[in-house]
């Protein structure tokens, strides 16, 4: 059986509730909702970033929006990962059922022993139109799995998907199409979970923690019942009113908080055309809380103009998207990438001298000799200067000069500087570098580090 190994959340650290939103919204109930200079491939390596890569030959992403056409986010992001060239890489586009469907794959090719570690990663970036805000159910996360055949904090026992012809409601054209819900929820939802179910628990009372995911969830509990599943055994959705509904990463989501609240016996239920049925044995005792340490940690946006500005961003898919040209070199990316995107410095071999930047002789003991180290994520602020000049939605760019840990000086930009009050620079504060968009409008993929007190 293949094992959840470990696993990585992503959230954005603003949030922006109902009630600003909408003014018949609720208070307390919010949309997780990236910066401006996030999307969903730097939450996807933020979540993926902590994992440990050695031996991964795989690599899975699904998403139900995309921000690549005839391109692969999973083959992308491998290399943001600095994993290996040439490995299995698959997308799952455009469906809310994608990150159950690259689990259960992923399972099946670790079980049939051609696969030792593939990471399945889910992020969901999108927005709803103006005015829909609180009629679209949307989020904004990221998580990642490392699927393993060795020992983990959790067992797939068992995983199979069921399909179903009919949909409720699909795109056609560039249009919206739902049917007749009194119709629709009866030959979709209902027909496919019931015949599920059937095929399946052979012994319902065992799992102490059922997910059943799905927008048509409260219809699911007479099916369950007749099943032989009782209420009791049911898991409360607690994420939606936090984050929203995130899409193809929410099921993931759902799992890992079952298995952070040290559920032993799961049924994950994934339904949207069909349904995913998984069957978790948790491993896990007293880990650490990854998924709700992010869920309480949290910057409200102000007002819906805050909003505006982070949605225009944000929205790539729009007519209106003012894309900027930034000089950029593919050549000199990629000759540079060890440097620029994995942090690699060079550490002089007679007096241990760190460098960021390349250098043919030592500055310090004018030694030539070298050995390449990874350098820190963190640091603090050595300097920092106001760039007025820079493209931004919310100038000016702090620029900070960072001393980081264990030696070596690199220059970027601050990001989540939304509100600057809440996220001050001054001589030695404690920053981290995370990977963004280095201009937020910019014509081609272009990510570098940014430092944030977040």
């Amino acid at each position: 059986m293949s094992q959840i190994k470990s696993y990585g959340i992503a959230l954005p650290h603003f949030r922006v509730e109902d009630c600003t939103l909408h003014p018949k919204g609720k208070k307390g109930v919010m949309k997780a909702v990236c910066f401006s200079d996030e999307d969903l491939i730097t939450l996807a390596f933020a979540a993926s970033e902590k994992i440990s890569k050695e031996n991964i030959d795989g690599i899975f992403f699904a998403s139900s929006s995309s921000v690549f056409e005839n391109r692969y986010h999973a083959s992308f992001l491998a290399d943001l990962l600095n994993l290996p060239q040439g490995i299995l890489a698959l997308d799952f586009i455009n469906s809310s059922r994608g990150g159950t469907d690259a689990l259960l794959l992923a399972n099946d090719l670790i079980d049939s022993g051609k696969y030792k570690n593939i990471l399945v990663i889910a992020s969901d970036v999108d927005f709803p139109g103006i005015g829909n805000e609180l009629s679209t159910p949307y989020g904004h996360a990221a998580c990642s799995l490392l699927i393993s055949n060795e020992k983990g904090i959790a067992e797939i026992s068992f995983a199979k998907s069921f399909s179903s012809s009919f949909a409720e409601e699909f795109s056609y054209k560039g249009a919206s199409i739902q049917y007749d819900p009194r119709f629709s929820r009866d030959a979709g939802f209902k027909t496919n979970l019931t015949s599920s179910l059937k095929k399946l628990v052979s012994d319902p009372k065992s799992f102490d923690a059922i997910i059943l995911n799905s927008v048509y969830a409260r219809m699911g509990g007479g099916i369950f019942a007749k099943a032989g599943f009782e209420e009791k055994q049911f898991a409360r959705d607690l994420i939606s009113s936090k984050i929203g509904n995130t899409g193809a990463t929410h099921a993931l989501l759902l799992l890992i908080n079952e298995i952070e609240s040290e559920k032993k016996h799961i049924l994950l239920v994934d339904y949207a055309n069909g349904t995913n049925i998984l069957e978790i044995k948790n491993n896990s005792v007293g880990k650490e809380k990854n998924l709700q340490e992010q869920l309480g940690n949290f910057d409200l946006v102000n007002s819906y103009q805050d909003y505006l500005l982070l949605r225009k961003a944000g929205n790539f898919h729009s007519a209106k998207y003012d894309t900027k040209e930034m000089f950029s070199s593919e050549m000199m990316q990629e000759r540079e990438k060890e440097t620029l995107l994995y942090r690699k410095g060079l550490k002089c071999t007679t007096c241990g001298t760190i460098y960021y930047l390349k250098t043919g002789r030592c500055k310090k003991c004018k030694g030539d000799k070298f050995s390449t180290v990874q350098l820190a994520n963190a640091g603090s602020v050595y300097a920092f200067t106001k760039e007025h000049y820079f493209p931004s939605s919310f100038p000016p760019i702090t620029m900070a000069i960072i001393d980081l840990d264990g030696g070596v000086r690199m220059t970027v930009q601050q990001t989540d500087t939304m509100y600057p009050e809440k996220n001050t620079l001054e001589i030695g504060s404690k920053v981290k570098l995370v990977l963004r968009k280095m201009i937020e409008n910019d014509e081609k993929p272009n990510y570098f580090w940014k430092a944030t007190t977040k």
